[in-house]
């Protein structure tokens, strides 16, 4: 069968290599060509989801870590500049010399205790809260997905890659700003895409059967002797969004709405599904955050940057959340009144409070509700 294979596929196309093909002497990586005959993964089985969008530093937040695009032309420490962090370790970690030119879009990768600072007058990253642990029934909700890093090792491929987990080399290139046949190098960084499995369709015995891939097929492959060029890509053009300014809001003129606001001050950042689930309250450092309304603490806990969230749980089914906060004067299970001081906002640039709503464990928009 496998004579009769390259029979009808290789010696039409590459007829003076077709022998050496047969008889494995053959070394070129066939396994993607001719319209994906030889793709034997299981990649056609999911559906791959777009690449979030990074903010206009170009940094990615993910619930556990970060990455940042790199833009054409940079070296390492325009990128440590612009997230204000240190150009030496962030090189070292993702294996990239501080004076080599990176790729734009190339994917550099945040050590897990290195986070991202906000430039001054910058959006906010939006922040990440997770309070599925305090859910009494089963949610339909699917959970929020990150994607796996690979650390890329010598010798390896866009192709070998991509079947270590079961994806198509295009959607690896196209979510790490490659082309197929970018030479990677050891020690940086790959975010593997996000996949839904969708229904497959299962043959009647001995209908269907597939080759199995190759033994090769996920080891990586020797790496040439002269490195290829790198290829830069044209940068999309992006506007950057601004912030909301709807003016200082005062408690006193929202009394009579569903929930108090928790701080008065002016929105810098406002709800959007998916991208950010809360409002974000600009405030002095120190000021006092309130209750929304009567409820029961429901959890004390701590974000991936170490920084406290407190979940308030309400009548019909509501819970409050706020989080960039300090000096918290409640704790788990105790009763609290609208209006009471539970925190105090956490020093920054800017400084501010990231306060939800909460439907079960559903985001909705806190302008419905203050």
């Amino acid at each position: 069968m496998a004579l009769k294979f390259c029979s009808k596929y290789v010696i039409s196309l590459f007829a003076a290599t077709a022998l050496a093909g047969c008889t494995n002497s053959f070394g070129m990586d066939l396994r993607d060509q001719f319209g994906g005959i030889l793709d034997t993964t299981s990649a056609a089985a999911n559906a791959v989801v777009d690449r979030p969008e990074p903010d206009a530093r170009g940094v990615l937040t993910f619930p556990s870590y970060q990455v940042v695009l790199a833009r054409t032309g940079d070296r390492i420490e325009d990128v440590a500049a612009r997230i204000g962090v240190d150009a030496e370790r962030l090189g070292r970690f993702n294996g990239i010399p501080q004076e080599a030119v990176l790729r734009y879009g190339e994917v550099i990768a945040l050590p897990a205790n290195m986070t991202a600072q906000p430039a001054a007058g910058a959006p906010l990253t939006p922040t990440v809260v997770d309070i599925s642990e305090l859910s009494d029934e089963p949610s339909d909700a699917p959970t929020p997905a990150e994607p796996k890093r690979h650390r890329v090792v010598e010798g390896e491929t866009v192709y070998t890659i991509s079947r270590l987990y079961s994806v198509s080399a295009e959607d690896l290139a196209k979510w790490n700003s490659l082309s197929l046949t970018t030479e990677l190098r050891p020690g940086q960084y790959l975010l593997i895409p996000i996949t839904r499995s969708l229904p497959i369709a299962v043959s009647a015995p001995g209908e269907g059967s597939l080759t199995p891939a190759p033994p090769s097929s996920t080891r990586p492959q020797p790496r040439s002797a002269a490195p290829q060029a790198a290829t830069i890509a044209t940068p999309p053009a992006t506007l950057p969004v601004a912030p909301v300014n709807t003016g200082p809001i005062t408690q006193a003129s929202q009394s009579d709405a569903r929930f108090i606001r928790p701080v008065s001050g002016t929105i810098i950042r406002s709800y959007k599904k998916g991208v950010n689930e809360g409002i974000d309250i600009g405030a002095p450092a120190g000021a006092a955050v309130s209750a929304a309304d009567v409820g029961t603490v429901a959890a004390i806990t701590e974000d991936t940057k170490g920084i406290a969230i407190v979940v308030i749980k309400h009548a019909d089914g509501l819970l409050t959340v706020y989080t960039n906060i300090e000096a918290l004067s409640v704790k788990k299970g105790d009763a609290v009144t609208r209006g009471q001081e539970i925190a105090k906002v956490r020093a920054g640039t800017p400084s501010f409070l990231h306060f939800e709503v909460r439907k079960g464990l559903d985001s909705v928009d806190p302008d419905d509700y203050i």
